[in-house]
């Protein structure tokens, strides 16, 4: 090794640093976001294998925004280069948002923003994968009753997460873009809608309580909000009440999910439910650090041309760059997709199918 060599090793030696990143997100057991943190952890990688910077993530994760808020107060004091932010309710952490930003701390944040305040927001069409739900369930009530089955009524139950967060707001406007058209023209079609709190149990009582009031012959689908209250509400209540049918029977009632977890997939290999809206879990990990090192090294954020790197043909492609109204900042949104359709449920990139590759060298018991 010259002189001059050894002298450019030291110096990029020198100029590598490590970045504290408080990383607050919901519950440690959430499938999701467990995908998202591995894509975080996949970019920081990217990043110190190509320049030798460092991330270390300090996390914290909890259903409740007291908590979150706590947490977050706790490692401002401390000391962090920035914030990679999903919050339990947005609305909650506009003051400590603003605070980071005074004192120039940027703060990513995923899958729900905070409104009114300046940050980067990293997600997915949302709007979109409630309307590809939307217009599954009506297909597959179509094809299995017949395109006049909105002649003879019936109700569709749409199970809510959080009504006042924004991932939640635009799946909801999605979903009903499908169907409040059929519900507008044809008075005996009806959209039962409730907020059950991304819970599994929650939405069993609240599926099995429509059951109760309108009847079993009337329930036409699910449309929820998210993956757990499908397969942990709906279909639960479906087979107690032996409404468990088979997917070409007419008697099927079709649910459609968003997120794309193991267990929707698992699910569907079973027959139970019909549409997933796919949320790209790593694809959002990724895009949110991406974007959270470049604040942090004091550059400009991309343009849409330039955010994924050259040979990155991800299926939740293209990111586009948007500017909502409800925040100040850029939104990086990455795509949703259906599966079936654009892929299935054991295509190995899907998120929760990579992710357990990762973690155990082998795609998901699907129960062939």
């Amino acid at each position: 090794m010259t002189a001059v060599s050894a002298l450019c090793l030291m110096a990029g030696t020198a100029m590598a640093k490590d970045y504290k990143v408080a990383v607050i997100r919901w519950e440690p057991n959430d499938i999701y976001f467990n995908g998202v943190a591995l894509g975080q952890q996949q970019e920081a990688k990217r990043i110190q294998a190509e320049n030798g910077d460092t991330i270390t993530f300090n996390v914290f994760g909890a259903n409740d925004a007291g908590q979150q808020l706590k947490a977050l107060q706790a490692q401002f004091d401390s000391g962090v280069d920035g914030v990679l932010l999903t919050s339990w309710r947005g609305e909650a952490m506009r003051s400590i948002v603003k605070q980071l930003q005074e004192a120039n701390i940027p703060v990513v944040t995923t899958n729900a923003w905070v409104p009114g305040v300046k940050q980067t927001f990293v997600a997915f069409d949302n709007e979109t994968a409630g309307r590809l739900g939307g217009e599954a369930l009506i297909k597959r009530l179509d094809t299995l009753r017949g395109k006049d089955w909105p002649e003879k009524g019936g109700v569709f139950i749409e199970l809510r997460c959080i009504i006042t967060a924004s991932f939640d707001i635009a799946r909801h406007t999605g979903y009903r873009s499908a169907l409040d058209p059929i519900a507008a023209k044809y008075p005996g079609v009806k959209i039962v809608e409730q907020e059950a709190g991304c819970d599994g149990g929650k939405a069993r009582k609240i599926v099995d309580d429509v059951i109760s009031r309108e009847g079993a012959d009337k329930i036409l689908g699910i449309a929820s909000i998210d993956g757990t209250m499908g397969i942990g509400g709906a279909v639960p209540a479906f087979k107690a009440q032996d409404l468990l049918f088979p997917l070409d029977d007419p008697k099927h009632i079709p649910v459609a999910t968003i997120d794309g977890t193991v267990p929707e997939f698992q699910s569907m290999a079973r027959g139970e439910i019909d549409h997933i809206s796919v949320q790209p879990a790593t694809g959002e990990g990724i895009i949110s650090m991406r974007m959270l090192y470049t604040l942090m090294t004091g550059k400009e954020l991309p343009d849409e041309a330039n955010v994924l790197l050259n040979g990155e043909e991800p299926v939740w492609a293209p990111v586009k760059v948007l500017k909502p109204e409800a925040i100040e900042g850029s939104w990086y949104q990455t795509q949703a997709y259906s599966v079936p359709g654009d892929a299935t449920y054991d295509d190995k990139r899907n998120w929760a199918n990579e992710m357990t590759v990762e973690q155990t060298g082998n795609m998901p018991n699907f129960g062939k």
